[in-house]
């Protein structure tokens, strides 16, 4: 009995935590859009790395590791940010309490934004695929990424979308945030394009193929 008690409270605190963040998330996007202020993140990632690197020189140029080291942790949310307006502090501080440091809080933004990409805009599956040689697991080489219309799902959202948001959606959490390599940040406001292999399951009792992995030529 107790530990139901217990795991209700988690999953009830886990819920209550994700709502928080999701309001979040959503404030920061309303800001950007509201002040088309495109550059948020950037602007105040870098002033903070300035910071960071005037108290405390010659530091890494591992971005993750400067805004996460101790150090830096005692500064961030707490020196100002240069001649940034004040509500930039603010918003970092929030960002600290909800997700740890700024870096996180940017990488689950861009994972936000995706995802509201693909909830706003309507989809229609198209150009079914096709199975090849009977086989479940595909590898393709698509030419421009961009241009394909086919609708996938990944593993980390069951939500249909196509393949440029597929793709940009597991480069972060493969990439950004798995293996900290929170520089890509700065390009995710790109579109994906270009040639890519992908690596996808799919059978004919499938709705969507599900996408395991893509590597860009």
């Amino acid at each position: 009995m107790y530990t139901n008690v217990i795991t209700s409270s988690v999953v009830s605190k886990c819920t209550h935590q994700s709502t928080i963040q999701q309001n979040f998330l959503q404030f920061i996007d309303e800001h950007i859009h509201l002040h088309n202020d495109t550059d948020f993140f950037s602007t105040l990632v870098n002033a903070r790395i300035e910071t960071i690197n005037h108290l405390m020189p010659y530091q890494t140029d591992n971005l993750y590791q400067c805004i996460s080291n101790d150090y830096a942790q005692s500064i961030n949310g707490t020196v100002p940010l240069g001649s940034l307006a004040p509500y930039y502090i603010e918003i970092e501080k929030q960002a600290i309490a909800l997700f740890g440091n700024i870096l996180c809080c940017w990488a689950e933004y861009e994972y936000y934004r995706v995802i509201q990409r693909v909830i706003r805009q309507p989809l229609i599956k198209n150009n079914a695929l096709q199975r090849v040689d009977n086989k479940e697991n595909i590898t393709e080489v698509i030419a421009q990424v961009e241009n394909d219309t086919r609708l996938f799902i990944t593993p980390y959202s069951e939500l249909p979308m196509t393949l440029g948001n597929a793709v940009a959606l597991k480069t972060i959490a493969c990439i950004v945030k798995k293996k900290n390599f929170y520089e890509l940040l700065y390009f995710m406001a790109l579109p994906i394009h270009g040639e890519y292999v992908i690596h996808y399951h799919y059978k004919n009792t499938d709705l969507f193929p599900t996408l395991i992995a893509t590597s860009q030529f």
